[in-house]
């Protein structure tokens, strides 16, 4: 089968359900902007990536993801333990890891959305700027090609708890889930498919 890659589509935060998270304050207009997990369309699936890195001498660093339907259910969850490095190639890890691991499912047609906007503007070709070497951005690009449909995106860190929560997992309890995972990732998946809104404070000039 060919590989081929579609162009990358811009996006906006779909709003399915006015439900504020429980740790939502009041909502004020310049102050906050609220952010939602959204789902992929019908024939879609979506992997959500991130990763973690502490540097107070730990020498920690992970990456989680987790990829769902259309209905918003996990169909894959990974939460693994990585080589201490910086942000954007922990970052440029989990999208790997996440990329293999739906090529292993068969899957055809991928978002694949994460927080960190410099990759993700780098991977749609609208910055040049890379916090990454060229030989992992290569290694991102063959895997995007392999995938009849691709479209990479960026979400606020509010609206990509579940990664995040894996990230988290991964320090204590590191797997990869196929169906069922861990009861604290499945609460995160849940409110996503609830359309529950978080808050992102913004600067007002």
């Amino acid at each position: 089968m060919a590989c081929s890659i579609l162009t990358p589509r811009i996006s906006s935060v779909c709003h399915r359900a006015p439900q504020l998270s429980p740790s939502a304050r009041p909502y004020q207009s310049g102050r906050v902007v609220l952010v939602q997990w959204s789902p992929p369309t019908r024939g879609w699936f979506k992997l959500n990536f991130d990763g973690s890195v502490y540097n107070d001498g730990s020498a920690r660093a992970s990456i989680g993801g987790a990829i769902r339907d259309t209905a918003g259910r996990v169909v894959l969850a990974f939460a693994e333990p990585t080589e201490h490095s910086t942000v954007g190639i922990v970052e440029a890890r989990a999208m790997i890891r996440g990329l293999r691991l739906a090529l292993g499912l068969h899957l055809q047609r991928l978002v694949v959305e994460g927080d960190d906007l410099v990759l993700v503007q780098l991977l749609r070709g609208e910055e040049t700027q890379t916090r990454i070497p060229m030989a992992l951005q290569e290694e991102i690009h063959g895997l995007l090609r392999c995938f009849s449909g691709c479209d990479v995106k960026h979400v606020y860190r509010e609206g990509n708890q579940v990664a995040h929560t894996l990230c988290r997992q991964a320090y204590h309890c590191p797997g990869v889930w196929v169906g069922i995972v861990p009861s604290v990732v499945f609460d995160k998946a849940e409110e996503d498919r609830r359309g529950v809104l978080h808050e992102r404070a913004v600067v007002v000039r």
